[in-house]
């Protein structure tokens, strides 16, 4: 069910839930590091829209997507 709420909040920001889910992970002070895993060069570079994601994604937003995981 959280994975489905996750998608569908992905869906509503425009984004990938994976793409999503990088940039939650590189906002979050408590990942250390984020290691992608990508074995075509499309998957590199949606891996690296997370970086732009971190960006457009307001306070608002991200308050809706820690929603998911409580």
């Amino acid at each position: 069910a959280q994975v489905r709420r996750f998608s569908e909040m992905a869906r509503a920001l425009g984004q990938t839930p994976a793409t999503l889910a990088i940039a939650w992970c590189l906002r979050n002070p408590n990942v250390s590091s984020v290691i992608l895993g990508a074995s075509r060069v499309s998957q590199l570079l949606q891996n690296l829209q997370a970086l732009e994601v971190l960006e457009q994604v307001d306070a608002a937003g991200w308050a809706q997507v820690e929603t998911v995981f409580v």
